[in-house]
């Protein structure tokens, strides 16, 4: 009897969803939270317990951007290139932020003292001077943060994963 117990007890368990995760996560080079760059589709879908929808950049589909569909996730999207993680991006001010405090809505002033020296700062291809994309590598061209900033010198855009943070036109 204690056994049939116990294994209805453990079934239950097992068959409970997952709990929702807070998202209060830090944005980093290397991931947000359990999502890291270099998983694949499946993995990152089950680390944000939400599924991802999107469409191919190209007609191979070795470059797509995916979107939450939760709402909790509103403004943030995902890059696969080759069915891997190169990507994560936050375009609306929400509660996802880097390590050192920086988030969309930002200032350029408020960047440049997170990060100081080590940034490195370019023209906007879409906007003038002031806008700009700041660009933090923890590994030089590999792995980094890229804050892009509108003309009033405001981060709209925050890219953290590898190489990919420089695309500025989908996966190119």
């Amino acid at each position: 009897m204690k056994l049939i117990v116990a294994g209805v007890a453990l079934l239950l368990i097992a068959a409970a969803p997952a709990p929702t995760p807070t998202y209060d996560w830090k944005l980093t080079p290397t991931g947000w939270g359990p999502v890291r760059i270099g998983m694949n589709r499946d993995q990152v879908q089950k680390a944000l317990n939400d599924r991802l929808e999107g469409d191919a950049f190209d007609n191979e589909g070795s470059c797509i951007e995916l979107f939450p569909q939760g709402e909790a996730l509103k403004g943030s999207y995902f890059m696969f290139l080759d069915g891997k993680l190169s990507r994560i991006s936050v375009s609306s001010p929400s509660k996802i932020v880097t390590p050192r405090g920086i988030g969309v809505g930002a200032s350029a002033d408020e960047v440049h003292k997170a990060y100081g020296e080590a940034l490195k700062a370019e023209p906007n291809h879409y906007v003038d001077l002031p806008a700009e994309y700041l660009t933090f590598w923890l590994k030089p061209e590999k792995s980094g943060v890229r804050f892009e900033t509108d003309a009033q010198r405001k981060v709209e855009i925050i890219h953290a994963g590898d190489s990919s943070i420089q695309y500025i036109e989908g996966c190119a």
